[in-house]
């Protein structure tokens, strides 16, 4: 395996690591070096903590006093999109201006689709391998052997 000019990323909501992997011949084997890391500040918050508005909340049932919540709304499956669509921004940005000619990749099963939709076409050509799995608490040096 060839590793000059190569990005390793790993992702999922709550953590982006990108590597660039060194290949030189100094080295006996490949190694990761961390170009870019984002811990997402949301990712393990509760909802109640970002929506804490109450004042919307009015009777649903004069005798009984219950209250109600208004109406639904699909705040965490916007804050994913937004999330995902952030990750993707930040990895077109990598892979442009560092000129890598080749991407490896790994997100978890449940943005891993979302997430190569939302790249730039010239980024996903350049996906030599991507793994639906969650990467981003396995060790560095043993990252390659999932490539």
């Amino acid at each position: 395996m060839t590793t000059k000019n190569t990005l390793l990323v790993v992702a999922d909501l709550a953590c982006f690591k990108a590597y660039k992997i060194d290949g030189s011949e100094t080295h006996s084997s490949p190694r990761l070096q961390l170009i870019e890391e984002y811990v997402n500040p949301d990712a393990h918050g509760k909802l109640v903590d970002k929506v804490s508005d109450l004042s919307g909340r009015f009777r649903r049932d004069a005798r009984s006093g219950a209250m109600s919540d208004g109406e639904r709304h699909n705040i965490q499956l916007e804050s994913r999109k937004r999330f995902v669509r952030m990750l993707a921004q930040r990895l077109n940005r990598l892979a442009k201006e560092n000129g890598f000619d080749r991407c490896f990749l790994a997100a978890s099963k449940e943005i891993n689709h979302q997430l190569i939709e939302e790249l730039d076409p010239q980024v996903r050509a350049k996906l030599a391998k991507t793994v639906a799995a969650d990467l981003t608490k396995v060790e560095k040096t043993e990252l390659l052997s999932h490539f």
